[in-house]
């Protein structure tokens, strides 16, 4: 999955790759804080983002038949790293592109 913020908001582009997950800020300052609106920074290459909130970002594609045991396996495998805090939050890296 990969989360995008721009200053028009942020969206998630391929909902059904749970290999991956990552956030990439296009727009500078603006993006930045269009992530800071839905997720908590944790220094400036982490956003934790609520996993219900990927959900949500997935939109229709999340009620396909399949899609849920995939996501929740990739939030498993994540929090098996240390990746997933106690409040569901997931920590996402990010990658700055301006």
């Amino acid at each position: 999955m990969l989360v995008r913020a721009t200053a028009r908001g942020v969206s998630l582009d391929s909902p059904r790759d749970f290999t991956t997950l990552s956030l990439v800020l296009e727009g500078g300052p603006a993006a930045e804080e269009a992530a800071g609106r839905v997720g908590t920074w944790a220094g400036p290459d982490h956003l934790v983002l609520p996993a219900s909130t990927l959900v949500e970002l997935a939109g229709p594609v999340a009620d396909e038949t399949g899609w849920r045991e995939g996501f929740d396996r990739m939030i498993t495998l994540a929090t098996n790293k240390g990746w997933v805090d106690s409040s569901g939050g997931v920590r996402i890296h990010v990658e700055q592109r301006r």
